[in-house]
């Protein structure tokens, strides 16, 4: 063989024998929520850099709040599809991911801690609600909402009737469905609405969840505030692309996503609950009474609260194609009693 050709043979024999570098996996996550909520810069946004500088630049990952690539109503399909690569989103619609909406039953958990270890053992040991879950992406990991609670600027408000007949402002449906459930009169109202609601008599009272509440600075002039606890927990996914997952990625570059994200949702709960702790004090500094009810006065809000159950739930489970949906609320409950 001429030089020439053994060099030309050479060359190429080394070009497909070096390694093929793809070009770096540059992701899009979207938080579940808004700029105002410390999650996103104690948590969230560091989790997000974490992914260039642990991959030594062979991930990235852009972090967008609430509604910064597409509205919170299309996530979960924007998942499916691609759209978004990841994202943290949440049960909206039961007919889509019914066994994963089930985890907002009323009282089916008693505190944020207590929802994050039922989420990852329901995932665990029922596959319904597993596929719920693997039908929008990868899970990575949970978070669940804070709990809820009433402002008053009028009265005190111990139990469900110290709000019996009073108007209750509120800017979510599942808020005013609790309301009803209690006796008081829902009044919906825009978000950004609430202060001047409640400072020109529109309500008397404002429920939503702790940190919700001090956001509409309500302790500017309401005198009371009650802790109905987790009245209900929205379960919060934090979920990837599948097709971006499993094929997309390197086995190495799966494990360090895995890795990276085993504690996304306990640090957030973390966060939050810190939040919550803090609004509390805040609430007391402003001259507020915040009043958290004794055991048997709590058993009047779940009491209430339980009355959703028979009223919407079993016809919107039936609705959404659950087959004996009774069978499915007690099971529910009786895994939850299984966690401490």
């Amino acid at each position: 063989m001429k030089l020439r050709s053994l060099i030309s043979a050479l060359a190429l024999g080394a070009l497909f024998a070096a390694p093929a570098y793809a070009e770096p996996i540059e992701m899009n996550f979207q938080s579940a929520w808004n700029p105002a909520q410390r999650q996103n810069p104690e948590v969230l946004e560091p989790w997000a850099k974490s992914f260039e500088e642990k991959s030594g630049g062979d991930m990235k990952m852009h972090f967008f709040y609430a509604g910064g690539l597409v509205e919170q109503n299309a996530v979960n399909d924007s998942l499916k599809s691609g759209m978004l690569d990841a994202a943290g989103w949440g049960a909206l619609d039961i007919k889509q991911t019914p066994y994963l909406y089930m985890a907002m039953l009323p009282y089916l958990t008693k505190s944020q801690d207590q929802a994050y270890r039922l989420y990852h053992k329901l995932y665990d040991e029922v596959p319904e609600f597993k596929a719920d879950l693997d039908s929008v992406g990868v899970l990575l990991d949970f978070a669940a909402s804070a709990p809820l609670a009433i402002a008053s600027n009028t009265t005190p408000v111990h139990t469900p009737a110290d709000i019996k007949g009073k108007r209750v402002l509120t800017s979510f449906p599942a808020f005013a469905e609790y309301v009803e459930a209690w006796g008081g009169i829902p009044v919906m109202v825009a978000a950004g609405d609430v202060y001047v609601g409640l400072q020109r008599g529109m309500g008397e009272m404002f429920i939503c969840g702790v940190s919700c509440v001090k956001g509409a600075r309500v302790q500017e002039f309401c005198k009371y505030m009650v802790a109905t606890g987790q009245t209900f927990s929205s379960v919060f996914p934090y979920s990837i692309n599948r097709d971006l997952f499993e094929k997309d990625m390197t086995d190495e570059q799966r494990a360090l996503t895995m890795e990276l994200s085993k504690d996304l949702g306990k640090k957030v709960l973390d966060c939050f609950l810190k939040d919550v702790q803090n609004t509390y004090k805040e609430f007391e500094a402003a001259g507020m009474e915040v009043y958290f009810p004794n055991d048997e006065e709590m058993q009047q809000w779940v009491d209430g609260a339980k009355t959703i159950i028979d009223k919407l739930w079993l016809r919107r489970l039936k609705d959404a194609g659950v087959v004996d949906p009774e069978k499915w609320i007690k099971k529910f409950y009786e895994i939850a009693a299984t966690v401490d």
